[in-house]
């Protein structure tokens, strides 16, 4: 089936929070974060910002979403806060196609990276983004705004030591003459 790739609107915005519950379940199969499969998700109204600022993606197959990328414009960086892709359909390129989405979207309004924090040791996280360009930052390297978000995430209970930001810089075209 032909998967459609668009950016969010409010309506979707309630089918979002169990495409992530969906996509969580496979850290039931990681030692030690177990328990994120049962915690929290992003919320509808969580949803709404990035919905609203157009810097949310979805991918539809049949009219309906399978898979989302929501993201924050700060200053000339689009920071990545989730991208989830609902268990039964993984493994496709969905979550690629939402990266490469937002990659397009932050070329087109001149931006110069985009960001994230994930995990390192978890195979859909640090070493699949490196595969899709992304540098992990060493910890000399995080501005203010990175930094903040790790030790929000460890405040709000993730192993600070199993966390990291990435970054992929993006090549910005001048136009000739």
């Amino acid at each position: 089936m032909s998967v459609l790739i668009r950016v969010a609107t409010p309506e979707d915005a309630s089918l979002l929070p169990d495409i992530e519950r969906s996509a969580g379940h496979l850290f039931r199969e990681i030692v030690g974060l177990e328990w994120i499969a049962d915690d929290h998700v992003m919320t509808v109204d969580q949803h709404l910002p990035a919905i609203l600022a157009k810097s949310a993606w979805v991918a539809c197959e049949e009219g309906a979403p399978v898979g989302f990328l929501s993201a924050e414009r700060t200053l000339d960086i689009l920071h990545i806060r989730e991208v989830s892709v609902l268990a039964s359909v993984m493994g496709r390129g969905i979550g690629r196609r939402l990266i490469q989405s937002a990659i397009a979207a932050a070329n087109e309004l001149g931006l110069f990276a985009l960001t994230l924090t994930t995990f390192r040791d978890v195979p859909w996280n640090e070493p699949y983004y490196q595969r899709l360009g992304f540098g992990t930052l060493a910890a000399a390297d995080l501005d203010q705004r990175l930094a903040t978000i790790l030790a929000d995430e460890v405040c709000a209970g993730l192993p600070g030591d199993r966390r990291c930001a990435m970054r992929l810089n993006l090549v910005l075209m001048s136009s000739p003459g």
